[in-house]
């Protein structure tokens, strides 16, 4: 599960058998498609997982006369299950930004929690649905970093479909899939008063989207082509990550990133590399990096910390 990312700075069974080395259980499975976790948006699955760190890099030009800066966050987030299709997931992260002829700040991000229930499979035609709320607790980051003092609640709906129903004829676009997820960001304090005057939060529409294509569904699947082994693992990817306001709001602006890269899936972890472009120009000039290292906790402990509560 990933938070929503709204500006500049802010910001992976059954019926599965394969030849490589890949989970035989758990993670976000619709007939042969495993669908991975995703970056920059939520993939449409709940499971017992552990992200330690994700590393993000994000330079920016200096503007209105203000310096240049560059933040790196360095981030987690656990993913436990309560029951088979119900679990929770907790994130933060520590921001370092470094700032042209000044001193650099540092601080805690905003606490943020997700309850999640995958609700709906479709195993012949590679569907996954599931929703979620999520919750910003305001005040529990530090303000020097760009974290709100204000919480906010965001109900989500996550979707994912794999293309393996295709017929035979398109057999090369069967390795594909896409996934999305659509949110309402409802501000605590949408008005406050300060000694400036009024200051409006605006609400948020948060809108995400991956497109990917699975080396692993072509060789498993498919087609053995007798691609290199660390091939067969990988899985590029595009994803896609906006906000909009949908009320007025002091500076409320459009901000979004386009994310390519790829994903490797080992047999109990996945390392993932996208670069985030700025797709306005509210969001900035600067192409940052995203590196992050996801652990699949129910492969490690199955019995354990790995299998759901209840």
């Amino acid at each position: 599960m990933s938070r929503p990312i709204h500006g500049a700075a802010s910001l992976l069974g059954a019926g599965l058998a394969l030849s490589l080395a890949l989970p035989a259980h758990a993670h976000g499975i619709a007939g042969d498609r495993i669908f991975p976790a995703t970056l920059t948006i939520d993939d449409p699955a709940v499971g017992d997982e552990l992200t330690a760190p994700t590393f993000v890099y994000q330079p920016q030009s200096g503007s209105g006369g203000g310096p240049e800066t560059r933040s790196d966050n360095y981030g987690f987030e656990w993913d436990k299950t309560i029951t088979e299709h119900f679990g929770f997931a907790i994130n933060d992260g520590y921001s370092v930004i470094h700032q042209q002829g000044a001193n650099s700040l540092y601080g805690w991000n905003d606490l943020v929690t997700t309850l999640k229930y995958e609700f709906y499979e479709n195993d012949a035609h590679e569907i996954l649905m599931s929703a979620g709320v999520q919750r910003e607790w305001g005040g529990t980051g530090a303000v020097k970093v760009g974290s709100d003092t204000t919480g906010w609640t965001q109900p989500t709906y996550y979707a994912g479909k794999g293309f393996g129903d295709l017929p035979e004829s398109l057999s090369l676009l069967r390795p594909f899939a896409v996934t999305g997820e659509v949110g309402y960001q409802f501000s605590d304090v949408p008005t406050a008063n300060t000694p400036a005057g009024p200051s409006h939060n605006p609400n948020y529409w948060n809108l995400g989207a991956s497109v990917q294509y699975s080396l692993q569904y072509l060789h498993a699947q498919v087609k053995d082509y007798d691609l290199p082994d660390v091939v067969n693992h990988m899985i590029p990817l595009v994803e896609f990550s906006y906000a909009t306001p949908s009320t007025a709001g002091y500076g409320a602006t459009t901000t979004g990133m386009i994310a390519p890269g790829v994903l490797y899936e080992g047999a109990n972890y996945q390392i993932g590399v996208e670069a985030l472009v700025p797709a306005t120009k509210a969001t900035g000039t600067r192409t940052g990096l995203l590196v992050q290292l996801h652990f699949y906790l129910d492969d490690i402990f199955p019995t354990t910390l790995g299998k759901p509560v209840i």
